[in-house]
């Protein structure tokens, strides 16, 4: 993997943004040491995404700023598969004293804003590098490994946690599922995205969004 990134980790925005995937997996794994509680969450998901967008508008980076407006609009239509994972199958816990959009907490457009923008990257520099099926079903792996270890930080540093159900440590398996399928088009929607109007970038914001809805829903219907 390092021999498809090298080329590509030559450019200031692979290196950025393949940096900022190691602080955030650092700063989680602090969190979970010291079960920070939700404050370190909001910290890390607003201060991230402030941090991407600083370096997009310093360096005049469109593809990043295409990413930015992406990943909130995708975060925000999320706040919809939240709400179905709290309140109709009640498996989602998030703590009580903490501000709420909707159901979630007010942090977390952000949070998948980052996440998406992150995990995407790493997709969209496999695509380069090789067939586009084989990026898209390389990212679903990441995701699924990736995201569950930030699932279990989330645990443990007390910012949510699920109700039981079939489960890996403390992490259900439809969302193991349902995180691989939400990571499997993100490099086929990163190589378009170079493409597109500000128009196509909220609708493809909008389509990811609904994308994370019905992995959620298919995954638990087929697991639980």
């Amino acid at each position: 993997m390092f021999n498809l990134l090298l080329t590509p980790l030559k450019q200031k925005e692979s290196i950025f943004i393949l940096l900022t995937m190691a602080i955030t997996l650092a700063i989680t794994l602090l969190s979970a040491h010291f079960k920070t509680g939700y404050w370190s969450a909001a910290l890390l998901a607003v201060g991230m995404y402030a941090i991407l967008a600083v370096f997009a508008v310093v360096t005049n980076d469109l593809f990043l700023k295409q990413l930015l407006l992406f990943g909130i609009v995708a975060g925000f239509v999320e706040l919809l598969a939240d709400q179905w994972l709290v309140d109709s199958i009640q498996s989602l816990v998030y703590p009580a004293n903490e501000p709420k959009l909707l159901r979630s907490p007010n942090y977390m457009p952000f949070a998948w804003a980052v996440v998406l923008i992150q995990v995407g990257y790493l997709g969209y520099l496999l695509s380069r590098k090789v067939k586009m099926i084989e990026a898209m079903l390389l990212c679903m792996v990441i995701g699924m490994v990736f995201i569950p270890v930030f699932e279990q930080c989330a645990y443990w540093a007390e910012w949510w946690y699920y109700n039981p159900c079939h489960m890996l440590l403390n992490t259900p398996w439809y969302i193991i599922l349902a995180e691989g399928i939400i990571c499997f088009f993100l490099p086929a929607i990163f190589f378009f995205e170079t493409k597109k109007s500000v128009v196509g970038t909220i609708l493809f914001g909008l389509g990811q969004g609904i994308v994370i809805f019905i992995a959620y829903y298919v995954s638990y219907k087929l697991i639980e």
